[in-house]
């Protein structure tokens, strides 16, 4: 039997993304998986176990992705070959990927309040910058973007979700819950989630129902608006060495659209990303 360990991954987001692992995995082979770290995102998954001895140990963490794939770093980060990192995952094991999102196994049967509107302004603070990959400035929501949300959804039921230190919207607080389960329940009943690119995101992307807006303050404007792909979209960013990459527009999601279940149309974010204050 597979054991599964995350060892190395630090934030909360880096192991909620490999959280579909253990469902394509049983699946593909019939067989669940030992949850070597007796992980909190595996609490209610129905394919972990956690008191049997596994035959071996994969850590999703530190896979070799380029060279199990049988291509170069260079050609893996070049080439547009993934939707998503359960893509990537199953190319790697050859493995058919089922789940292609997140999941938690938590509250999906909780009616979704759609009057509710989570924020989370801050990512951790001492969270790396991956220069290479365009970033060049921390997490968090500029008082500009959090006044202009407060103003177009001054109709919602706002509330803040994150670690206590994180940056105060002046809404209904819910940062530095103990339970970690308890933000995943206020996140999973909500109509709407706005953030950075950081924990409670990755949440959020567990619930597909939830309509998400993620702000992705790392990045200089510029670099948005002509450079910037999704790391694991169908289009990689490449090195400009060999050819360009696309324009931004070509892939992006305007914010300003009618809402997935036909209710109220959603307000746009502001066009600048502003440094944070």
């Amino acid at each position: 039997m597979l054991g599964l360990t995350l060892a190395g991954a630090l934030g909360l987001g880096d192991k909620l993304q490999y959280s579909f692992f253990p469902e394509n995995h049983y699946k593909n082979t019939g067989e669940k998986v030992v949850d070597i770290d007796r992980s909190w995102i595996f609490d209610h998954n129905p394919f972990i176990v956690r008191d049997e001895v596994p035959t071996h140990v994969l850590n999703l963490w530190t896979m070799p992705w380029p060279k199990l794939l049988d291509t170069s770093p260079r050609a893996y980060y070049a080439n547009p070959v993934f939707f998503s990192i359960a893509d990537r995952t199953a190319r790697a094991l050859r493995h058919v990927a089922y789940l292609r999102h997140p999941r938690l196994y938590a509250y999906e049967d909780l009616p979704i309040i759609p009057n509710r509107v989570v924020l989370h302004t801050s990512g951790k603070p001492n969270a790396p910058l991956w220069s290479n990959m365009g970033e060049d400035r921390i997490r968090v929501l500029s008082e500009e973007i959090i006044d202009h949300i407060k103003m177009r959804y001054s109709d919602y039921d706002l509330i803040q979700v994150g670690s206590r230190q994180d940056f105060d919207a002046h809404v209904t607080d819910c940062r530095g819950l103990d339970d970690i389960w308890e933000t995943v329940k206020i996140i999973a009943q909500a109509g709407t989630f706005i953030g950075v690119d950081s924990g409670p995101s990755w949440i959020a992307a567990c619930y597909p129902r939830i309509f998400k807006k993620k702000v992705l303050m790392q990045y200089p404007p510029e670099f948005l608006r002509t450079s910037w792909v999704p790391r694991f979209g169908l289009l990689r960013a490449v090195d400009a060495r060999h050819r360009a990459a696309p324009p931004l527009a070509r892939f992006r999601v305007h914010l300003l659209q009618p809402h997935p279940r036909g209710r109220r149309r959603h307000p746009q974010l502001p066009e600048a990303v502003t440094e944070p204050r």
